[in-house]
């Protein structure tokens, strides 16, 4: 740091114009935060001030107060913007809030809750700092003011000026900031949460020199911190600082929102992504039309000529209309009282209790293909639906004699539901997970990189996983309590033990039918690899064979088997 970068009245009567100052609260190569007194006013004031002396200060001080147009809660409002003996100054309210620092030096480390909360607001802020068009150059834990009571803002709008350069370059330089400035604001999370600072390192800009793309350290967030840290909110910090700088988040209001639909979840089960969904179901309705066909045929009448059975597998092609015809039932039993004899959960049983008139008036009310939904997010959701069907396929093939098939395929169909809904209602969403889940290109440091699991992901976007889409989505259709044992997939890393119920048993089957399904989608040699991870971890508590997978898996080997003993 040069002398010219210290104002010259700090190091004997420590004053900058009409600034007393009293204590320095923190510095980096970029900036430095002074604890002042405006003698003009005699009050408390925070100084920031930039290290280097603008080189252009009619320039600097231009561009520092076009920024500071840029106005948001999570922004902290500016008192007053100007140069003193050359120095660029950005001044704040004292009592905005404690620095980060401060904070962790006179209190315990805050509720995850909290601290999430905090950090979304910080995130919003930086958000539409960096919508309008600026950064603020420099992300420090003396620039994340931590409120008493009220709002977490930051410091620094304004303070380094423009971005030099021609208007390209300058575009380009400014995004690479803007992306830097969203990891810095995870590092300082990181730190917050955990109680410590990433890599024994204060400075956020300076861990960004050490961890990839520029180095070969990387942060995680540990598991001694002061409070149990949810895993969602855990997958949400550990994804701001991730390995692979692609699965980081790619701007700052990706990040807010994936901590906001986490704190409102947190604090109401109905909350945060869940709310979204069940807005959208209260609006749109669950799926649309998804085989128009057999929807058809149902509409054009004519069924009494069918056996209920025939009919039942008729309305199982379509998922919309499986779902809708349970959903009119079960609130249908609701309304007059009878909801305490059970769920219905079979379609035959709700064909007998709606009549065929009311079928097909389902049928019609069901929106037509492809719903909401845009042209180019089709392919998406036809391949849901036909890994969801393969899937029930599966489950009826795994499952032991004497369930009735109508049924495995039912509980099948509603553990792939939150990625239906994902798909449907929530399609940016479910484009940010596919690509978390995919392996980042490799590079020297990481041959053979990993991308994240589906359940790390959907935390890391969503701030809850699939499954709480799921009992949000049967919970607003009425079958949550028929359904909720066994539409929930087990966790990835817990053990599988022998089902000692029914509904364990079907719920197994259809987790292991879902996973071998989702194993065929991958390339080789992951799938081979994906196929015996399910079959090791489910085969032998269900008491299937090798053989009994193949045979499920690949029913069309096993007839061509057939067909060759018989030629």
């Amino acid at each position: 740091m040069s002398a010219a970068a210290i104002p010259p009245a700090a190091s004997t009567v420590r004053r900058l114009g009409p600034y007393l100052l009293k204590a320095l609260l923190g510095k980096s190569e970029r900036s430095m935060l002074w604890h002042v007194e405006d003698e003009r006013v005699r009050q408390e004031r925070l100084l920031l001030m930039p290290r280097k002396l603008p080189v252009d200060e009619a320039a600097w001080l231009s561009a520092a107060r076009a920024a500071q147009r840029v106005t948001h809660p999570g922004l902290a409002p500016v008192v007053d913007v100007g140069l003193l003996d050359g120095h660029g100054f950005v001044a704040y309210e004292r009592a905005l809030g404690l620095t980060l620092d401060e904070r962790l030096s006179r209190h315990r480390l805050p509720p995850p809750a909290d601290a999430a909360q905090w950090a979304a607001q910080a995130a919003q802020g930086l958000a539409a700092l960096h919508e309008a068009g600026h950064v603020l150059g420099d992300v420090q834990p003396y620039q994340w003011l931590i409120p008493g009571d009220g709002h977490a803002v930051l410091l620094g709008v304004g303070l380094m000026g423009a971005v030099p350069g021609a208007d390209a370059e300058a575009r380009q330089v400014q995004r690479a900031e803007a992306a830097e400035e969203v990891l810095c604001l995870g590092l300082l999370l990181n730190r917050l949460m955990g109680g410590a600072a990433p890599l024994e390192t204060t400075d956020p800009r300076a861990v960004l020199r050490r961890i990839p793309p520029h180095g070969q350290d990387f942060v995680r967030l540990g598991h001694s911190a002061a409070h149990p840290i949810p895993e969602p909110l855990r997958a949400i910090c550990n994804r701001a600082t991730a390995t692979q700088p692609l699965q980081r988040y790619p701007s700052a209001r990706a990040r807010a929102r994936a901590l906001e639909a986490w704190v409102d979840h947190d604090r109401h089960p109905q909350g945060g992504t869940v709310g979204q969904l069940l807005d959208k179901l209260q609006r749109f309705g669950g799926l649309p039309v998804t085989r128009p066909e057999a929807v058809k045929q149902v509409q054009a009448g004519g069924l009494e000529r069918l056996h209920r059975g025939a009919l039942a597998d008729l309305v199982l092609q379509d998922l919309a209309l499986s779902f809708e015809l349970l959903r009119r039932v079960n609130h249908t039993r609701l309304r007059e009282g009878r909801a305490a004899f059970g769920t219905v959960l079979s379609v035959q049983r709700a064909l007998a209790l709606l009549g065929l008139k009311e079928v097909a008036q389902a049928a019609s009310a069901l929106r037509p293909w492809p719903g909401v939904l845009a042209p180019e997010r089709l392919l998406n959701l036809r391949l849901a639906l036909a890994r969801a069907h393969k899937a029930a396929d599966v489950a009826q093939a795994l499952a032991p004699a004497g369930y009735e098939p109508e049924v495995v395929r039912l509980v099948t169909y509603t553990q792939s539901l939150g990625r239906l809904m994902l798909q449907y209602h929530l399609a940016d969403e479910s484009d940010q997970i596919e690509r978390l889940m995919q392996p980042p290109p490799p590079t020297d440091a990481q041959p053979h990189p990993s991308g994240m699991s589906e359940p790390q992901a959907a935390f890391a976007v969503l701030g809850c996983d699939l499954g709480a889409l799921t009992m949000a989505t049967l919970r607003a259709w009425g079958l949550a309590d028929g359904l909720h044992a066994m539409a929930t997939r087990p966790d990835p890393d817990s053990p599988i033990h022998t089902p000692n119920s029914d509904a364990e048993t079907l719920r197994l089957c259809a987790a292991m039918a879902t996973d071998l399904v989702d194993a065929l989608a991958l390339p080789m040699p992951r799938r081979r690899q994906a196929i015996d991870a399910a079959v090791r971890r489910f085969a032998r508590p269900l008491g299937l064979k090798l053989h009994d997978v193949h045979l499920a898996l690949y029913p069309e080997a096993a007839q061509v088997a057939v067909d060759r003993t018989w030629a």
